[in-house]
């Protein structure tokens, strides 16, 4: 049994003893993506349609789901949250559970903790970050590198930006997702050409600082006790 903090405390621990590791997390929606399912996310922009484009990223998506190597950690649902979803994922996955997690992380009940405890850990690492493209990243609590801007459905419309960073042969360096879908992608195409550095798909946890997606305020953030207060359980 996997318990909520404990995991998160484990990669607390990775990030503090500087040992390189990925964290590709997927939530309902890249679930629904992989299995073809028309979805709105909460800022309505993703599209899921049987064109070439659609499907080739699809199979991207599904290969970053699939692919293993002993510093890759895939993060899916959890029963509490999707119910037998966490199962079929498990099996679709082929990972083993080690190399499994929680989606939500960093998110829901751990929020807090990600806040006081993983992010001050940025500010002793060279941070590289994909993210949408409005975000204003001058406020993080945490120095930026580099900086990649990617604009909405950027996992089917900006996947240039897999060569734009490859090209850059990037080395001890902490790269950040905060980019949807186009993160677990980077994720594996990244790592499996170079891995010589941390990634990690954080997801919306910093969207507070990057006021880059008016409209989709993530509960677990803004105080929803029923969110900020939730402690996921593993099936």
């Amino acid at each position: 049994m996997k318990e909520f903090r404990k995991e998160l405390e484990k990669f607390h621990q990775l990030l503090k003893s500087n040992k390189k590791f990925v964290f590709s997390k997927y939530a309902d929606g890249e679930w629904l993506a992989m299995n073809s399912v028309q979805c709105e996310p909460g800022n309505g922009e993703w599209i899921i349609d049987k064109t070439d484009v659609c499907q080739y990223s699809r199979q991207l998506l599904i290969d970053s789901f699939q692919y293993k190597h002993p510093d890759y950690y895939v993060g899916i649902s959890c029963p509490c949250c999707q119910g037998n979803a966490h199962y079929d994922m498990t099996n679709f996955s082929g990972q083993d559970q080690d190399h499994l997690t929680y989606a939500n992380l960093f998110v829901n009940a751990n929020y807090n903790y990600f806040v006081d405890n993983i992010i001050p850990e940025f500010n002793n690492r060279e941070v590289i970050l994909v993210a949408n493209k409005n975000s204003d990243y001058t406020k993080l609590p945490f120095k930026i590198e580099d900086f990649y801007g990617v604009g909405y459905n950027a996992w089917l419309l900006d996947l240039d930006v897999i060569e734009s960073i490859k090209k850059r042969n990037y080395k001890e360096k902490t790269i950040l997702f905060s980019c949807g879908p186009l993160g677990n992608i980077l994720a594996h195409q990244l790592h499996s050409s170079n891995k010589n550095n941390t990634y990690i798909d954080i997801g919306s946890t910093i969207d507070r600082w990057l006021n880059n997606d008016v409209k989709n305020k993530r509960c677990y953030a803004i105080g929803i006790n029923s969110f900020s207060e939730k402690v996921c359980v593993w099936g």
